[in-house]
């Protein structure tokens, strides 16, 4: 008896660990691309410092790789894949950066929700106080606005661009 329960014990613990690596194995990146000039929300050199390039190879390219994971009411955490870092507003305001993991605002200020602006584009929604992604008159710095109207509110408009589609 206790061989069987010894056995069955091991098939579940190796089977969880199948399933682990699977999910890891399944996750999906994105780059995110400014409508009005098609580039791309960068971490420069895989740093915290945000800026926007029209596509970068540096780390094969995983400083422009984004996973989303759900963080409960329609927002998630935003991930870099280079380092782990998620998508953050500092203190829930500007400027915007990466963080290993705010608690600041209960982690409010990494949690994102995805507007429809139609057309593919979404605008990416602060949970703290409603702001949005911006990139600053559609350039470098990326901060936050409330919701900007330069250039038709483009400079808020980002598609999600498989990692697998090439950027050139």
């Amino acid at each position: 008896m206790r061989t069987v329960s010894f056995l069955t014990a091991a098939a579940a613990i190796s089977l969880t660990a199948l399933a682990c690596a699977s999910t890891a194995a399944a996750q999906t990146y994105y780059r995110l691309q400014l409508k009005i000039n098609g580039q791309y929300l960068d971490a420069d050199h895989c740093t915290t410092t945000l800026a926007l390039n029209p596509g970068s190879t540096y780390a094969d390219g995983a400083c422009q790789l984004w996973s989303f994971t759900p963080a409960g009411g329609g927002y998630y955490k935003i991930q870099l894949k280079a380092n782990g870092q998620y998508l953050d507003a500092t203190y829930c305001a500007s400027p915007v950066s990466l963080n290993p993991g705010s608690t600041f605002a209960g982690g409010a200020c990494e949690m994102w929700k995805l507007v429809s602006a139609g057309g593919g584009y979404y605008r990416l929604q602060l949970k703290y106080n409603g702001q949005y992604l911006d990139a600053a008159y559609c350039s470098s710095p990326i901060s936050l606005n409330p919701g900007s109207t330069y250039a038709g509110g483009a400079c808020q408009l980002w598609k999600l661009v498989p990692a697998s589609v090439p950027f050139d």
